[in-house]
């Protein structure tokens, strides 16, 4: 049988396995690849002897023809054999991914350096002339792609330098940040906030300072610039956005936050506030919780008094600086009392209590009967509750802002958790003694105010997920709680012929409202 057919019958058979075998299997494919390379390298040299001899046959030009042909797709085996051993060598010392360039780079030499075999060896042509020319065709070309072959080698010396490699959250010159998902020939692709690619080239690349923030501790610093109105003084700026800071769950406890003044310009002041977040996704979700979390204790200076609901209000938020209002303020900003008129709240704000407090006070016990709101002025409150087989779950921190204990003063349901000082700070409290003849001369307050109250069950819901069942408490019954602790207006929610009390759940215990009624 004719041995060239046996080397062609190898090569096809060679290729099929090959497809049969996944791209993930290197090893089995590079055992696979040299043993057909081995046949076929024995049939190559039965046919015309040494592959780096021209292979001339001049009684015979269809068959020369025909070897060579044959020896000239042994050279592009060989070519491919020499890849693939590099290949799994890279692999083997798991650095194909960060070279991938300069394997490209090789890979594309070797086959060259192939093809100039297959002219010099198979042919027998000589290579001076084609190296003069080709070097003329390579200084126009050169010229040419000028811009790309400065990607390409600058792809190649940050491939070999590897100031980062696939997956790391990196920070350009220029603002430019994201997470590097892949990086070719020309350019390296990164996805920054906003899901966005942003493709830079590589040669730009090459002149920019590279902040590498997967290198080291896996932190990536974000920051905050706040212009606040000088008239707040400048000690009680820094300490309520430091406490800011610390409850918002994105950003890490270590390092802390750092706040410092970076502008004075007239009437405003600009705050810089530091952080560290656990990964550069997580950054737009810390600033979008800080903004948050400062709105509730700030308004636009040139309208302290105004609440912003309408695109007026936001367009003065953003056009001025912020006005941190003070405790004489408080109710106006609150939505606890949006239903009270100004004289019902100037009557409260005259009965409001400031209670100070140190790190580690105890606030309120898990349990506690408590008839008293809670507007946190300043400080920082850790949240705590103890569930049934005595583990305590740290449930949230509260900060400037804030409320708690709205439940218990309307409806008179115990402290769902314990309230420790973290820091120390300030508490504006008003007694529900104080709200009641508030709701006794205008009953449909307690309407408005359940529906508020009904927004405050998922707070509940964080104490008792981990160890109850979620308690659903509804509106009407939320109604009726609020009357029968205040002991006002029951008869008057009756009908003429009897109603009976809606049954519902609390946290951890089961009661039923009696049944009120009016004779008919």
């Amino acid at each position: 049988m004719d041995l060239t057919l046996i080397f062609v019958a190898a090569v096809i058979l060679d290729s099929l396995v090959l497809r049969f075998i996944p791209q993930e299997k290197r090893v089995s494919r590079f055992v696979s690849m040299s043993l057909f390379f081995a046949i076929e390298t024995i049939l190559i040299v039965a046919l015309i002897g040494s592959p780096l001899a021209p292979v001339v046959r001049p009684h015979d030009l269809a068959r020369e023809f025909w070897l060579q042909i044959l020896a000239c797709c042994w050279w592009a085996l060989a070519a491919r054999e020499v890849i693939a051993l590099l290949g799994l060598l890279t692999k083997l010392r798991k650095t194909a991914a960060g070279n991938k360039l300069l394997f490209d780079v090789i890979a594309a030499s070797i086959y060259v350096c192939s093809a100039l075999a297959m002219i010099g060896f198979v042919f027998g042509w000589p290579l001076q002339g084609l190296l003069a020319t080709s070097g003329i065709i390579a200084i126009v070309l050169g010229l040419a792609l000028q811009s790309t072959l400065s990607d390409l080698f600058s792809g190649i010396s940050l491939s070999i330098e590897k100031p980062y490699q696939l997956g790391d959250e990196v920070l350009l010159d220029g603002a430019i940040e994201g997470e590097v998902v892949q990086i070719n020939w020309r350019s390296t692709h990164l996805r920054n906030g906003s899901n966005d690619i942003v493709i830079v080239p590589n040669s730009a690349i090459a002149k920019m300072r590279i902040q590498n923030h997967s290198v080291g501790s896996r932190r990536y610093s974000g920051s905050l610039n706040v212009t606040i109105d000088s008239r707040n003084e400048f000690d009680f700026s820094v300490k309520l956005l430091t406490q800011v800071a610390m409850i918002c769950p994105a950003i890490l406890e270590r390092p802390p936050c750092s706040v410092a003044a970076t502008e004075i310009k007239g009437d405003r002041v600009t705050y810089q506030l530091s952080f560290s977040v656990g990964s550069f996704a997580a950054a737009g979700d810390a600033r979008s919780q800080l903004i948050a979390q400062i709105y509730k204790r700030a308004r636009p200076a040139s309208g302290q008094g105004s609440r912003l609901d309408s695109l007026a209000g936001l367009e003065k938020f953003i056009e001025s600086p912020i006005w941190f209002f003070q405790t004489t303020d408080a109710l106006d900003h609150l939505k606890f009392f949006d239903p009270l008129s100004q004289a019902e709240k100037a009557g409260l704000n005259a009965k409001m209590v400031r209670h100070h407090f140190e790190p580690g006070d105890q606030l309120l016990n898990q349990g506690d009967k408590n008839d008293t709101f809670h507007f946190i002025f300043l400080g920082v409150i850790q949240v705590t509750h103890q569930v049934p087989d005595g583990r305590v779950l740290n449930v949230e921190k509260l900060g400037p802002g804030d409320t708690y204990g709205e439940l218990s003063v309307l409806t008179g349901h115990p402290s769902p958790g314990n309230f420790r000082a973290a820091t120390s700070g300030l508490l504006l409290e008003f007694k529900a003694e104080h709200l009641k003849p508030i709701l006794e001369g205008r009953p449909e307050l307690a309407e408005s105010l359940s529906l508020y109250v009904t927004q405050m069950q998922e707070f509940l819901t964080k104490f008792e997920r981990s160890a109850t069942p979620e308690a659903v408490i509804e509106t009407h019954d939320l109604l009726w709680r609020i009357r029968n602790f205040f002991r006002f207006g029951l008869e008057d929610d009756m009908d003429n012929g009897g109603r009976q009390g809606v049954a519902h759940e609390d946290v951890g215990s089961h009661r039923t409202p009696p049944q009120i009624g009016r004779a008919g």
